[in-house]
């Protein structure tokens, strides 16, 4: 881990030196990390089981590994290179957020970030880390879902340029739970008409739109959400037949994380899901490997998250 560290920090050396060469390559990663909550209650919020005297018992110690971990994952994500966004999904809040980038190894590579400030029931948010020396925003928005009487997640929108100076429109989004049955799949719908809506718009309005899509779906790409957003070749799923999964339930494998892309300015090399030993434990029921959480119900398990991580490597033209 210190090694992967030390490399991150040689290698941000030489993005701030040579900018020419940090413009050359271009990595993203998508990551839900699960129910990263800070100890302290947040007044409306159902966050009391991640609170210190909840039922979980959770406490510094427990987020600091969690974030630690997370810190690890950017770093054996790219080891030749610097992740240049990191879309996550359910952090708290801005306490989380500074955490991550003013308490970690990640201090010493310079990560900033934005995030929407939701009313989900629970209180959880995305975020959008970036590479200050490779994305520079110009603006940022929450949407809101439109839906009445429904709390769920903002799509956070950021809008920033690149150094080759082209635009690129980031979003990130995690869509509400397949538990809500009927009424969560008319809202998740709803959501991803209201993307569609606003992406057509960008396009619109660019004269070379580059618009880059990445989060939670709790959603396949054969689902209906996918399909409305990459019919006619508007988006392209970079995620799609990958192996195993990003999600395991019941021993079943489902890709739930997407990075979706329409762009001119960034050519596609790869998409990958992150298999890491340490993202991993067996699966004893069912067989196999399944990600390693941080909690199985009641229980503390150690692990980073229930998800695993996708990362996606483009050349900037």
């Amino acid at each position: 881990m210190r090694q992967h560290y030390f490399l991150y920090i040689l290698l941000i050396t030489c993005v701030c030196t040579n900018p020419l060469m940090a413009q050359q390559r271009f990595t993203v990663l998508s990551y839900n990390i699960e129910n990263a909550f800070d100890t302290i209650h947040d007044e409306g919020k159902n966050d009391h089981e991640y609170c210190a005297d909840g039922e979980r018992k959770w406490n510094q110690r427990r987020l600091f590994q969690k974030l630690n971990g997370v810190c690890k994952v950017i770093a054996a994500a790219d080891e030749k290179h610097p992740i240049d966004l990191i879309g996550l999904c359910e952090v708290e809040n801005d306490t989380v957020m500074q955490y991550l980038t003013r308490r970690t190894p990640l201090s010493n590579i310079g990560y900033r970030y934005l995030m929407t400030h939701s009313q989900d029931d629970r209180g959880i948010d995305v975020a959008l880390l970036y590479s200050p020396f490779t994305f520079h925003p110009i603006e940022n928005q929450s949407i809101k879902p439109a839906a009445k009487k429904q709390t769920t997640r903002d799509i956070l929108h950021v809008a920033g340029t690149l150094n080759n100076g082209d635009t690129l429109d980031v979003y990130v989004i995690h869509l509400p739970s397949k538990r809500g049955g009927s009424e969560g799949q008319k809202l998740s719908m709803s959501i991803c008409q209201q993307l569609q809506a606003h992406t057509d718009s960008v396009r619109a309005a660019r004269q070379h739109p580059n618009l880059l899509v990445m989060g939670d779906f709790n959603a396949e790409t054969n689902s209906q959400q996918l399909k409305l957003l990459t019919r006619s070749h508007h988006l392209i799923d970079r995620t799609a037949k990958l192996q195993p999964g990003t999600y395991k339930y019941q021993g079943e494998w489902s890709i739930l994380d997407h990075i979706l892309t329409h762009t001119t300015t960034l050519s596609h090399q790869q998409t990958r899901i992150l298999t890491l030993p340490f993202l991993l434990e067996k699966d004893s029921p069912n067989g196999g490997e399944k990600p390693k959480r941080t909690y199985l119900g009641p229980a503390y398990k150690g692990g980073i998250s229930d998800h695993l991580p996708v990362v996606a490597t483009f050349q900037i033209k």
